[in-house]
């Protein structure tokens, strides 16, 4: 492990390294346009077709739960294949579980393939993740990951946009959702001498991961917790305050502005100041943001605003947990604490919904803005009483 020394990408020249992390990131976009595509694709047939709520809503969850259930196990596959083999295994995979949807349209063989297509988009996201990280220098870290992210989250804003392009009917929205992801594996063509070797040095268990960097980790539940919260919830609660579909729609789009504008920004102010204090302030706008919501719902000019910093800086605490876990491990480490945060994320984003809607359903449409700004409380503190003690 390492505390901001070395460099995983050290056998590449600047020329080499700055082609390597092009080929990473831009293998995102259309893995994330894909993943943004499918996903409420899925959903909308299984509305259409009466399937009810509860297991629309599982059968979702299935994708989440294969990620957390593979992801730990990706370092071994990394270390043993290879990281281009480990890339176009995961395409192949989940393009042919995408495939295979319309092929077998039952609900029960929908269980099946979500968690192949979750598998597959499982080793993409974790390869791709620590190859940037192997690969960048630590003054540019921050900055790179703002724009990794900002291209993955690009990708699963523009889903639904192409979605409403196919719309649902035939096999036809599964063939573009697969040839989209298919483009992911194009970049990698030129990636032969600048793909970095990801070694693994065994089992490495996440306890020691957590205790080695916590407050990494710790962000990475709150992250997914907070993400899948408000993705899922914000409409609702716009709707229960008065606001019409479209204006609840125009809401979230405006959240998830913030999430593709702010994140080149705060990594470039994290590779220019203390990462913990970034960290600690997009914390701090997350307990900040939703609860003045409800002091902005009837003040516009306060409202767009609060929603677009809101949705970046949310969200910035995943980019800047990004950034320390790539200056906290080394090349060795690296694979299995990138697996680790990424399982942990996905656990918080399980977690999000059902915890913010019960509160919902207790207390009302503020369950939700006390659920979320508890959950970035109580992570400021612990983060806030880390930093003290350095």
């Amino acid at each position: 492990m390492r505390d901001g020394a070395g460099e995983g990408g050290a056998m590449l020249d600047d020329r080499g390294r700055r082609r390597s992390l092009a080929i990473a990131i831009s293998s995102a976009l259309p893995a994330g346009l894909s993943v943004g595509l499918t996903w409420p694709l899925l959903t909308l047939i299984l509305e259409r077709d009466g399937v009810g709520a509860t297991m629309i809503g599982l059968n979702s969850a299935v994708s989440a739960l294969a990620i957390v259930v593979s992801a730990p196990l990706m370092p071994r596959l990394i270390g043993r294949i290879g990281t281009l083999p480990a890339m176009w295994l995961g395409i192949l995979v989940a393009v042919a579980a995408i495939l295979l949807l319309p092929v077998f349209p039952g609900l029960d063989a929908w269980f099946v393939l979500r968690f192949f297509l979750g598998v597959g988009a499982a080793v993409h996201w974790v390869v791709s993740e620590t190859w940037i990280n192997a690969v960048v220098t630590e003054r540019g870290r921050g900055q790179v990951m703002g724009i990794y992210v900002t291209f993955y989250a690009g990708g699963l804003a523009g889903g639904p946009l192409v979605l409403g392009l196919t719309g649902i009917e035939g096999e036809l929205p599964f063939l573009v959702g697969a040839a989209i992801l298919a483009l992911a594996a194009l970049p990698l063509l030129l990636a032969r001498g600048v793909a970095p070797p990801l070694p693994h040095r065994g089992r490495i268990r996440p306890a020691l991961l957590f205790a080695a960097a916590p407050t990494a980790m710790a962000v990475a539940l709150v992250a997914g917790f907070s993400d899948s919260a408000s993705f899922a919830l914000l409409p609702v609660y716009s709707l229960r305050n008065g606001f019409t579909q479209e204006a609840a729609i125009t809401m979230l789009s405006v959240f998830v502005a913030g999430n593709l504008g702010l994140q080149i920004p705060l990594g470039w102010i994290a590779d220019r100041v203390d990462r913990r204090l970034v960290l600690m302030f997009c914390a701090a706008m997350g307990v900040a943001g939703p609860l003045a919501l409800p002091l902005a719902i009837g003040e516009g000019w306060i409202l767009w605003p609060l929603l677009f910093v809101w949705g970046g800086t949310v969200v910035g605490l995943y980019t800047i947990g990004l950034t320390l876990l790539g200056q906290r491990f080394g090349p060795t480490e690296i694979a299995a604490a990138n697996a680790t945060f990424i399982t942990i994320y996905e656990t918080g984003g399980i977690l999000g919904p059902p915890v913010a809607g019960g509160a919902m359903s207790a207390i009302g449409p503020n369950g939700l803005i006390i659920t979320l700004a508890l959950a970035c409380g109580v992570f400021l503190l612990l983060s806030a009483w880390r930093y003290s003690r350095r």
